[in-house]
């Protein structure tokens, strides 16, 4: 998901204006970032706790 996410803002960043991450006040770039993350490392984790269950 991150990766994904990284090659849309990359081309949003060449095509369109160019967008700096700012984590002062956050943009909606920063915020798709850690929501990302978010999803990745949840995801991650609720993989391992639901192959713990089925054991």
């Amino acid at each position: 998901m991150t990766i994904i996410w990284f090659i849309v803002w990359f081309i949003a960043n060449i095509v369109g204006a160019h967008e700096p991450l700012q984590l002062d006040p956050v943009n909606v770039w920063t915020g798709t970032l850690i929501l990302a993350i978010a999803l990745d490392l949840g995801g991650s984790h609720a993989g391992t706790v639901s192959s713990r269950r089925d054991r």
